[in-house]
């Protein structure tokens, strides 16, 4: 959980800087990071027990997370 909570302050720091967002701040981070281990952690357990459930590290480059998609539909 804390590696997770480090790469998302990790990528909303840099997107804080290209994007010049002002609502990114540590208390909307952690806000933010809050809601998702309440609401869409559990979801992920539940459909993670199935075979056909893939996980893909959305922190990658765009192009490899294209690819990881890419090879699991032609799988």
């Amino acid at each position: 959980m804390l590696q997770l909570l480090l790469v998302s302050l990790k990528r909303i720091k840099k997107r804080k800087i290209l994007e010049k967002r002002s609502d990114d701040n540590l208390n909307t981070i952690l806000k933010r990071f809050d809601t998702y281990m309440e609401t869409t952690k559990p979801v992920l357990n539940f459909y993670s027990k199935y075979p056909n459930f893939y996980e893909i590290d959305g922190s990658q480059e765009i192009d490899e997370i294209s690819s990881k998609i890419e090879e699991i539909l032609t799988v």
